[in-house]
């Protein structure tokens, strides 16, 4: 495997693997937050508690990106993220994809600027980024969606472009879309029984790999079960005989979740 996000999720694997025996739901759990970025007493300085990290990401009032989100976007607030949905238009259908865009915490201050621009200009139709400290550790820290492909990738370009000098993070389990790791793309399963999103979809199918084998390689065995539900473990991309049409068959329902309209009073 080459490329940042195939070494990072090698090595999330290796490591679960390494930290067996445990069981399946304790270990897709360790998967899914593999790559969270170590918290400290200079980041909690930094960033501040609950939402105080909001004027990091310059969303308080007058902050560089909040008059440019407030143009473009409606906010709301739900358990655990910011959410931001283009103003006067209603998704009626679930996204076909979603961007990760991943920087450093100590990258965030002059990288979310930036997003937001990018974002706002390409009219994306929804984003949402991690509330307080914890939010803005995890590797998924900043998602986009996106109802085609070619649209993710459009807009992936432009984020590269303008954020290439921007230290990665990284989002284990995801497809390379640009910047060295900075920048992924996955597809989540129509059927949130499988796991709501792409990651705890993925990370659950790679835990059972991890365990219910009798193969003295787990890790092989994983990344071989991982092929078999579809997905390319040398890319982390769904393999083209699946593909997205395969995997939604047709539109279905934005799912809504609980919100308020809080994020910006």
């Amino acid at each position: 495997m080459s490329g940042r996000l195939a070494q990072l999720s090698l090595r999330g694997l290796r490591m679960a693997a390494a930290g067996l025996p445990a069981d399946q739901e304790s270990v897709a759990r360790w998967l899914y937050h593999f790559g969270t970025h170590p918290a400290g007493p200079a980041l909690e300085r930094d960033f501040g508690m609950d939402d105080e990290p909001m004027a990091v990401l310059g969303l308080t009032r007058g902050g560089p990106a909040r008059a440019r989100i407030e143009r473009h976007f409606d906010a709301s607030t739900h358990k655990g993220w910011i959410s931001f949905a283009r103003a006067g238009a209603p998704a009626l259908t679930a996204p076909a994809c979603k961007l990760y865009v991943s920087p450093r915490p100590e990258a965030l201050a002059s990288a979310f600027p930036i997003v937001a621009d990018v974002f706002a200009g390409a009219r994306i139709r929804s984003f949402k980024v991690g509330r307080g400290l914890q939010g803005l550790l995890r590797p998924d820290k900043i998602v986009a969606y996106f109802d085609d492909r070619a649209h993710l990738d459009e807009t992936a370009r432009h984020l590269a472009r303008r954020l290439r000098h921007c230290s990665p993070q990284g989002v284990p389990f995801t497809e390379d879309a640009g910047g060295d790791g900075l920048l992924s793309a996955g597809v989540d399963p129509p059927d949130p029984g499988e796991g709501a999103s792409w990651r705890a979809w993925i990370t659950r199918k790679l835990a059972k790999g991890l365990i219910v084998t009798r193969r003295i390689d787990r890790v092989g065995a994983a990344l071989d079960s991982i092929r078999a539900a579809g997905v390319d473990p040398e890319t982390w991309a769904l393999l083209p005989e699946r593909g997205t049409d395969g995997w939604f068959q047709s539109p279905v329902p934005s799912p809504q979740s609980p919100a308020t309209a809080e994020a910006f009073q």
